[in-house]
């Protein structure tokens, strides 16, 4: 199974996959593949239309995820290929506090885009699956949360393994994960 991951596989997500999956292809800015540019993209798009497996998992800034997506997914509708693509979303997406924080307006966009992408793999034959995986905090950003529970980033990534493993004559269009909160002593 040939599997592109976005991310550096030294570093968070893209780490903990790069331990279930050694021989993924990783694409990010340490591998010579800066990924909000034109140029990174259309190279990440162009690799991923020749995949069985694509995630797209980085905390891309300025809405560069989602456009990631889109160039990914056309890239494969162009070359008529369907692989898996993955997104890897947040659980903030569904946060509404009044803060100016565009992060997790990004991350509503990825959810929405990936989740109206999904549906194509499910009503038309032959188009790409997508499935969005949103998780709340992981272990990797304990330090910046020391009140919260995280989840362990590699209990994260066997989810992902979850999914891949799935029978192709299904479609899980979104999962949203969060660890369970400790009750204050």
């Amino acid at each position: 199974m040939k599997i592109l991951i976005s991310g550096n596989p030294e570093f968070g997500f893209a780490k903990a996959l790069y331990e279930l999956y050694p021989d993924a292809e990783f694409m990010s800015r340490t591998t010579g593949h800066d990924l909000v540019t034109r140029d990174g993209r259309e190279a990440f798009a162009e690799r991923a239309a020749e995949m069985d497996v694509v995630v797209v998992n980085a905390a891309l800034w300025q809405f560069q995820q989602t456009v990631l997506l889109d160039s990914v997914y056309k890239a494969c509708r162009e070359r008529d290929t369907a692989p898996y693509i993955i997104v890897v979303g947040s659980t903030t997406d569904r946060v509404k506090n009044g803060r100016a924080w565009l992060y997790n307006a990004e991350k509503k966009a990825l959810r929405d885009y990936a989740n109206t992408l999904a549906m194509g793999g499910v009503w038309t034959p032959g188009m790409p699956k997508v499935t969005l995986i949103s998780f709340g905090t992981l272990s990797n950003n304990q330090h910046k949360h020391p009140d919260r529970t995280c989840m362990p980033i590699d209990e994260a990534a066997e989810y992902v393994r979850w999914l891949i493993s799935r029978p192709s004559s299904v479609n899980i269009n979104e999962i949203s994960i969060d660890p369970v909160q400790e009750k204050p002593q």
